[in-house]
């Protein structure tokens, strides 16, 4: 049966427009944890590289974080080892920043733990990283037991093409260029996360879910052994595809649920993109 591996963002206690509310992210939870046997992201990729075997019948999730928010160490984790869960964050080691651990949401400003997406990365370019981990911060996550560290690249921007700066290379620049700045980003996240954590990521989830055959090769050669993109879509066990789909968690709870049904099966998600229409979300 498949994998269905589901991405989220953000988890904050109120509504948000950039984030899951907190009791959305249990009510969610609650529906993969009742329609899928959650893995953690280890056994996950065991079961997509095929170095272990896993029942034939039944459904499989696993769960997956993107860029590495401050609310995901305030608001996720306490959620996640309450339920014995364990997932994955991508983290994007651009937003790092030397800092303590903070503990409470109640000692950080809320205008720095709500700051809208759009404003957090346009402010990250001066410098101001606060509404992200730290890296004693993603340590604390390492080390609660709830959290794999991943890789998620280094510099998460969008170039003059409209598409991720690691994707492709942006006008005017030669491949041998964009190879060279590629393999150094992508080298810089695996140097501070294992830095952090004593472990080497081993899976690599592209910002936007952008990519193009030169950076997946560049990525399978700098050790990556799983990569995805925001494609919808399941897994196989010793899946051949070189980049992976996964499965938003949207927040409006009739979107999820039908995706969900749609696209954890793949003969739903083959029938869904003949009358869609869909394309593959890979940029070249």
């Amino acid at each position: 049966m498949p994998l269905t591996v589901f991405t989220c963002h953000r988890v904050l206690p109120n509504p948000h427009p950039d984030a899951l509310n907190a009791s959305a992210f249990e009510r969610s939870l609650d529906y993969m944890q009742k329609k899928f046997i959650m893995l953690s992201p280890d056994d996950a990729l065991a079961y997509i590289t095929g170095t272990q075997t896993f029942p034939e019948n039944k459904r499989f999730a696993m769960l997956s974080f993107d860029d590495g928010w401050l609310d995901n160490w305030l608001f996720a984790t306490p959620i996640l080892k309450r339920r014995n869960l364990k997932a994955a964050l991508a983290l994007s080691a651009g937003f790092l920043h030397d800092g303590p651990v903070r503990e409470r949401a109640e000692d950080v400003p809320a205008a720095v733990v709500e700051r809208r997406n759009l404003d957090a990365e346009k402010i990250a370019t001066s410098g101001d990283t606060l509404c992200y981990l730290s890296r004693k911060e993603v340590k604390a996550m390492h080390d609660s037991g709830c959290w794999t560290i991943e890789a998620h690249g280094t510099r998460h921007v969008k170039n003059s093409r409209g598409i991720s700066s690691i994707a492709a290379p942006d006008v005017g620049v030669s491949n041998d260029a964009f190879e060279k700045f590629l393999r150094a980003d992508l080298e810089n996240c695996i140097r501070e996360i294992s830095t952090i954590t004593h472990r080497k990521p081993a899976m690599l989830f592209w910002p936007w879910g952008h990519y193009s055959d030169a950076s997946v090769r560049i990525a399978k050669s700098v050790g990556f052994k799983a990569q995805f993109t925001t494609e919808k879509g399941s897994v196989a066990p010793r899946d051949a595809r070189d980049v992976l789909p996964r499965l938003n968690v949207a927040p409006k709870w009739e979107k999820f649920t039908r995706n969900v049904f749609i696209f954890s099966r793949p003969f739903l998600t083959k029938l869904h993109a003949c009358i869609a229409h869909t394309e593959t979300l890979r940029k070249e």
